[in-house]
């Protein structure tokens, strides 16, 4: 299989669990009184600890399990049931799962909620360690795809106001609830690795 189309099959289940378009669309409301300069440093926040935290998980995230004795087919398990969760509730919701929906000034917004548990959250993290644990090759790749995502969203982020009022709410939804069909057949597709792995 081509080195691309590697890429494509670690990126594409990352971009829709991540979700970076219905995450803006949660920036663009919760920043509503911020001023430029505060959007910025949220955006900018966001960005950094969230690769950093994916990024730790992805290199670092199957020496953690093997610590605490966790095999990779229970958090196949585990991080499928939080992503079917995800895509059920991105699907019926046409919005991210979120603790609140308030505005609110918060100097720390863009670490918590945004860089977590919006963008990596458990979801995320359970699948960089998934979709690294084949190796330096699919560790390389992930870690690849989790910078570009995370550039994308502080693209975004930065241009959260014009962009929102541009697609509308609607079309945002909608652009969620796709994602959220998706991040449910990877959650299944990942379950069902497991359990034809442990021999059920």
């Amino acid at each position: 299989m081509s080195l691309g189309l590697e890429f494509v099959k670690v990126f594409f289940p990352l971009f829709v669990v991540i979700d970076p378009f219905g995450t803006m669309a949660l920036f663009f409301t919760m920043t509503s009184d911020y001023s430029e300069s505060e959007k910025r440093t949220a955006a900018k926040d966001a960005f950094v600890y969230g690769t950093i935290i994916l990024i730790f998980f992805t290199v670092a995230g199957y020496y953690v399990l093997d610590l605490m004795g966790i095999s990779i087919n229970a958090i196949e398990i585990a991080g499928g049931i939080i992503l079917l969760i995800m895509g059920v509730e991105m699907v019926r919701e046409g919005d991210r799962p979120k603790s609140t929906g308030k505005t609110y000034k918060n100097p720390d917004l863009g670490i918590v909620p945004f860089a977590t548990p919006l963008l990596a959250g458990p979801g995320a993290i359970s699948l960089v360690i998934i979709l690294s644990r084949k190796g330096l090759e699919s560790m390389g790749l992930t870690i690849g795809s989790v910078v570009i995502i995370f550039v994308l969203v502080l693209i975004l982020f930065s241009l959260a106001t014009p962009i929102s009022r541009m697609l509308g709410d609607k079309s945002l939804k909608a652009i969620t609830r796709i994602f959220g069909l998706f991040v449910a057949a990877f959650a299944i597709q990942f379950i069902l690795t497991a359990v034809v792995s442990l021999g059920v």
